[in-house]
């Protein structure tokens, strides 16, 4: 499982079309990201724990859990990380678009 979250976010960082409303790949970007994030989200609870955080190695992207954690209340929800795309992964310049 390790791999597919590796290979996939692999392929939104490299990603110079990347956007909400799809990709050249033919990939929704936001629907990879929420696929990434429940993979990783072990307990099916909405949020990611440091643990689950580190042991998915989401860490390796640059993005610490720390982070990851923007209201810092020791979770990261997906909310939170689809705000971190959508920084690290501006529509034309313009970050915060996507909608949860």
């Amino acid at each position: 499982m390790r791999l597919f979250t590796y290979l996939a976010m692999a392929l939104l960082a490299t990603s110079s079309t990347a956007y909400a409303g799809g990709c050249e790949s033919g990939y929704d970007p936001v629907d990879v990201v929420q696929h990434i994030f429940n993979t990783a989200d072990h307990d099916e609870d909405g949020v990611l724990t440091q643990l689950e955080y580190e042991d998915a190695g989401l860490q390796v992207y640059g993005v610490s859990f720390e982070e990851s954690d923007l209201d810092a209340d020791g979770a990261t929800s997906m909310q939170e990380y689809i705000l971190l795309y959508d920084f690290h992964h501006p529509v034309d310049g313009v970050d915060g678009d996507t909608e949860v």
